[in-house]
């Protein structure tokens, strides 16, 4: 499927000996990508489910909320915590991405389709992720 120009499945296309560092910018780029474009969301999310809001925090919908916190406290609030999350977003990602590859070569005996090779790839990635993660997302 081409986007602009680009294969989108390039990324899985990548030849076996490209190097941890191209998988830990891959990464990063993503992770950061990815939260500067939920941050606000996410933002959202945590008000909405909050167990003692604040009493001008009455919200019906997604849409309407990013509208009254602009409104009220401005267009900058919803992203109020981002570089926290942005500090931690970029590592966590880099990590993800390269132990992932890593483990999923080392498991897979250089094969490209070894299922279980995957599952414990990823688990083993997410470790490393969340173990980043998390404590960014306290701060937040």
């Amino acid at each position: 499927m081409e986007s602009g120009g680009l294969d989108i499945g390039d990324y899985e296309a990548l030849p076996d000996n490209i190097s941890a560092s191209t998988h830990m910018i891959a990464g990063a780029t993503a992770g950061i990508t990815e939260h500067c474009i939920m941050y606000p969301v996410d933002c959202i999310k945590t008000r909405m489910q909050a167990l003692n809001p604040h009493t001008s925090a009455n919200y019906n919908s997604i849409t309407q909320a990013m509208r009254s916190i602009t409104v009220k406290e401005g267009f900058g609030r919803a992203w109020h915590g981002m570089p926290a999350v942005i500090a931690g977003a970029g590592p966590a990602h880099a990590m993800y991405f390269a132990c992932y590859e890593k483990v999923k070569w080392i498991l897979s005996e250089r094969k490209q389709s070894n299922v279980m090779a995957t599952i414990a790839a990823g688990s083993c990635a997410t470790l490393f992720h969340d173990g980043l993660m998390v404590p960014a997302d306290v701060v937040q």
